[in-house]
Order: C-alpha cells, then structure tokens, then sequence
C-alpha cells in the first residue's frame, strides 16, 4: 500500500502548524489582530475525523484548539467550586514526601508529638487513596447517585473516628509507635524462652 494513500497530506500540514506554534507567538509581528478562519480538513481520508480552527496571521496559520471530535476529555479540572485541585496536589505531595521521615523518627524517639503528627499523616494519606478508589469506581454514571455519596460519608467517618482512636491510644496509652512495637514483640517473647 501506498504511504499516501494510509496518511492524508493535511495531517504533515497539521504538524508544522503546532510546531511553528509552539516556536512562535501567534500576534508577534503583526500590528492588526489576527483574523479567523474557518477550514476544513481531512485525517486518514475521514471528513469528520478533523476539523479546526485556525488563526491567519500574515503567511502563517495556527491552531486555536485541539478539536473536540477526536475524543480527548479531561478527566478532572484544574480548578473547581469545590477547591483548588493544584493546592491540594501539592499537600498530597508534601504528605507522600514527609511520610517516610516522620514514621521512623516516631518509632526511633517515641514521644506523643511524633505519634500525633505521624497518626494525622497517615490517616489523611489512607483517606485521599481511598476517596480516589471511591471517585474511580464508584461513579455516579454506574452505580448510580445515592451510592457515591454514602460511601463518600462512610469513608469520612471512618477517617475521623480512626484519628480520634489514634489520639486516644496516643494520650491514654503509650502511644501509637510502642503500641506497634509491642504487638510485633509477640511472638519473640515466646520463641525466645
């Protein structure tokens, strides 16, 4: 088969368009703004396959957008009414990073700060991996709308009432790292004997 005849002309037109945009601005050198056009183009010799925008500025022709009809979607946005996704990234990051720095040290000193700040650390980090499991597999498209939000507040739930234990065993007991130390002792004072 011809490589012609598998791949239209238009789609090495496309590529030069995204690299002359990605080199250049699109209203550098042009003191009237850039007009739009309307054109129709063709990928793989389907006519709905690709269709876009582009802006004519003097001899060069740019994209606007990606078009819509090749089936990308983005899955979440940036930024929405519930929240800052960017900002809470970052945290998520900065739990993920201080995680392996504060669980030896609680373990190494065994002081009720370094219990607290280690049971809040690895609560928040089990809740934010069980809240994506719950947002990936239980949507509300499948399951329906009732299911999502009960386990969204069951989850919740057992969130804060295991920090709330933790604290407890922290300022009752003798702390969370002892209390994980004596439970792994279990069998050595057995075999030991």
């Amino acid at each position: 088969m011809n490589f012609e005849r598998m791949i239209n002309r238009n789609i090495f037109r496309k590529i030069r368009q995204l690299e002359s945009f990605s080199k250049t601005n699109i209203f550098s050198n042009s003191s009237k703004p850039p007009q739009i056009a309307r054109t129709s183009t063709t990928l793989c010799g389907i006519n709905r396959c690709l269709n876009s925008n582009t802006i004519t500025n003097g001899n060069n022709n740019f994209l606007t957008k990606f078009p819509a009809s090749i089936g990308l979607q983005q899955s979440r946005n940036v930024a929405t009414p519930a929240g800052d996704h960017v900002r809470l990234w970052v945290f998520e990051k900065v739990v993920s990073v201080a995680l392996p720095v504060v669980i030896p040290l609680a373990f190494v000193m065994e002081n009720a700060v370094l219990d607290g700040i280690m049971s809040v650390l690895v609560v928040i980090h089990t809740h934010w991996g069980l809240e994506a499991v719950i947002t990936d597999y239980a949507r509300p498209r499948v399951v329906g709308p009732l299911l999502p939000k009960v386990l969204h507040a069951t989850l919740i739930l057992l969130s804060v009432a295991t920090l709330a234990g933790l604290f407890v065993l922290i300022h009752n007991g003798p702390g969370v790292a002892t209390s994980v130390k004596n439970f792994w002792a279990i069998g050595k004072e057995k075999s030991s004997k």
